[in-house]
């Protein structure tokens, strides 16, 4: 069985302040273009085709399977197409959802999104992948309670179709992995404006602008949250945008409806539309040579459908 899984735009974290009965809370969407995985059964244990990292993490997926559902089978793993690891583009949790899945459906136990996120180990501090690998599109989710062990799903919407993004990812730059950003995501703490602001602009721009398929007053509103959002984690990242991209999502402001960083970078991504990806791709790898810096520029396309099964 074969899984093909999204990819995600991490659009923001919404309350860091911890005033109120809930804390984060996120938005963002899928687009095309995640990981392929192809697992078949085995004789026992499970056997992963793919980089050192993935091992482990597949190699987790399955021991948290066995140890909930006490498997009897076990699983080759294989993972035919890869997403860069901790750019900002949701890869462990797609490669651990899709993992997660196929060996589950492989067994004929049923799952709802949160048991699956559990078993995969994953909504720690976000849940828009463990949404968006499910349904696709627009995901909006309440954050978290001490006894949440996933946020609910507060608002899924469709992409247009028509809309598109422009990613430019620094070749050979990372961010932060789970691991380092724990302690950060602990212990940041913001003035209860900030919340006040993102919510503001969530429920009277983001919301209702997607719905009338307003890309300006979209790409605007997202724009306003990605910099309060980044002045909330400006001690951690070196700035409002991680230092590797902070010129990039400006140059991108320019040319686009809307910028700004995904997740925790070094990915950047200006918002537009299908008509002009072409001409802003072009002016962006002019800009790109003329200050010298390498970077791998693709066009993302939203992903309305989520993860795609195949036997």
């Amino acid at each position: 069985m074969i899984v093909d899984t999204p990819s995600r735009l991490h659009l923001g974290i919404i309350d860091l302040s911890r005033r109120f009965e809930r804390e984060y809370g996120a938005l963002g969407l899928m687009v095309k273009g995640g990981y392929r995985i192809e697992v078949v059964t085995g004789e026992q244990g499970v056997k992963v085709d793919g980089s050192e990292k993935e091992q482990k993490e597949v190699e987790s997926v399955y021991d948290n399977l066995k140890h909930n559902y006490k498997l009897d089978n076990g699983f080759g793993v294989k993972v035919k197409r890869s997403v860069p690891r901790h750019i900002g583009l949701g890869s462990t949790t797609q490669l651990k959802m899709g993992a997660a899945a196929l060996m589950m459906n492989i067994s004929g136990i049923k799952y709802d999104v949160e048991e699956l996120a559990t078993a995969a180990g994953r909504s720690r501090f976000s849940a828009i992948g463990t949404y968006g690998f499910m349904h696709g599109g627009f995901i909006l989710e309440g954050g978290k309670r001490a006894t949440d062990d996933v946020p609910p799903l507060s608002t899924r919407m469709e992409v247009p179709s028509d809309w598109s993004f422009v990613v430019v990812w620094p070749e050979h730059r990372s961010s932060y992995d789970e691991v380092q950003e724990k302690p950060i995501m602990k212990n940041v703490k913001v003035p209860v404006e900030y919340p006040r602001k993102i919510s503001h602009h969530i429920v009277m721009g983001v919301l209702p602008s997607l719905k009338d398929r307003n890309i300006h007053d979209f790409a605007h509103h997202i724009s306003r949250i990605q910099r309060l959002v980044g002045e909330s984690f400006s001690e951690y990242q070196g700035g409002t945008f991680h230092t590797a991209v902070s010129e990039t999502v400006e140059k991108l402001e320019e040319l686009t409806y809307g910028a700004g960083q995904s997740s925790w970078g070094p990915t950047a991504y200006g918002i537009t539309t299908r008509d002009k990806v072409d001409g802003i791709k072009k002016e962006m790898e002019g800009w790109l040579d003329d200050i010298g810096l390498s970077a791998e520029i693709w066009i993302a396309e939203p992903d309305n459908e989520g993860a795609v099964f195949d036997q």
